[in-house]
């Protein structure tokens, strides 16, 4: 006697279950490891001390208050000398900044990974555009602040709230120290240029006054974005240091 084509009493193998295809975003992989960052940091801020004190140097040797006279119009002693301590200042100087960008661009650098690793939102601009960024013609205005500015929404506590990084509220921190630089690379010397060839001086002795840091118009807002990007450094490493314990 059969049964459905089986012989009495013989068990019918049970047929493979054929389970739905896994949803991959419901186990994603373990988020990598947060990069130390402190150590850089702590570089960066060195470095940005050191270039304050060179340029501060700089502008002591070469007189700054005798180019302030001169812009109202009155005698002073030619501040450009050929002397050997204003030559080892300069190079000084010019060598520590050299080391400074490279150090903070390797430290945004590892901030932004770090940051990527904190949230799933997507950052608003390529990593290349870390190094690129800041010297594009017109763009290079906003590119960096932007940059630092989702590195900070993304690694502060509670991170990025929604779906747009861009909408974020943004730091006064960032808004100041952007500012400011804005003020001493773009606004200060491009104004203090112009007041320079009104009043007369030659075309190569003002771009070497601002070339070479000199201008007290120039040294005030400097020395104030130094010291705010030396806040947003430390800030956004203690956030990053926080969130990695």
């Amino acid at each position: 006697m059969t049964m459905h084509g089986n012989t009495a009493g013989t068990p019918v193998p049970p047929r493979p279950h054929h389970w739905p295809p896994a949803d991959e975003t419901a186990f994603p992989p373990p988020p990598r490891p947060l990069r130390p960052v402190k150590g850089l940091a702590t570089a960066v801020l060195a470095l940005l001390g050191l270039d304050t004190l060179a340029g501060g140097a700089l502008a002591v040797v070469s007189d700054p208050l005798a180019t302030a006279a001169e812009i109202v119009g009155e005698s002073a002693v030619p501040l450009l000398s050929n002397s050997t301590l204003l030559f080892v200042l300069t190079l000084s100087r010019y060598l520590v900044r050299f080391c400074l960008i490279v150090v903070f661009l390797v430290w945004l650098v590892r901030a932004r990974l770090n940051a990527e690793t904190l949230t799933r939102v997507p950052h608003r601009w390529f990593k290349i555009f870390i190094v690129i960024g800041w010297v594009l013609p017109v763009v290079g205005w906003w590119i960096p602040k932007q940059i630092v500015d989702d590195i900070w929404a993304a690694s502060r506590p509670g991170g990025v709230r929604g779906e747009s990084i861009g909408r974020q509220r943004h730091s006064w921190l960032v808004w100041a120290w952007w500012i400011a630089w804005l003020l001493a690379f773009w606004v200060v010397p491009l104004s203090s240029v112009a007041l320079r060839s009104l009043a007369g001086r030659p075309p190569e002795e003002v771009g070497a006054l601002v070339g070479f840091g000199l201008d007290p118009f120039t040294w005030v807002p400097t020395l104030l974005a130094a010291a705010l990007l030396a806040l947003v450094v430390v800030r956004i490493t203690r956030f990053q240091e926080t969130r990695a314990r």
